[in-house]
């Protein structure tokens, strides 16, 4: 969880005891069951529409990805054992391949492979037709 998560969560909790719930149902004996009903009469009420329970899970891997972390790091916060089934999750988005791909350059003054060019003569670019 990260530190706003946590800020409301000890905010919510701040006058319960230990051994209360932190979220309540008038309609049982205190204890949440089932989450997804509230969730879909928020939904309702709000207006929303076509969105799921689930979709949250993909958005958080998403938003993951945005951000830049490796697919194993998105793994392991969405509990899976298998990383095709981040796969699932995590989309690759046209701002992210963007970057990817802007991030591999050409700049001869940087990197050099040093076994085959010397430092006298840098190499130059040359069109090969196929």
């Amino acid at each position: 969880m990260n530190s706003e998560v946590r800020a409301a969560l000890v905010e919510l909790c701040k006058y319960k005891s230990s051994d209360d719930y932190v979220f309540t149902s008038p309609k049982t004996d205190g204890r949440l069951k089932e989450v997804k009903k509230g969730f879909k009469t928020a939904l309702r009420i709000a207006g929303i529409e076509g969105f799921r329970w689930h979709d949250l899970r993909a958005t958080f891997g998403t938003r993951l990805g945005e951000a830049g972390y490796d697919a194993f790091t998105i793994a392991q916060l969405m509990g899976h054992s298998d990383i095709r089934m981040t796969a699932r999750y995590v989309r690759g988005t046209e701002r992210n391949k963007r970057a990817a791909v802007e991030s591999v350059r050409l700049d001869f003054q940087i990197s050099r492979h040093n076994g085959v060019t010397k430092q006298e003569q840098p190499p130059r670019l040359v069109a090969v037709s196929a």
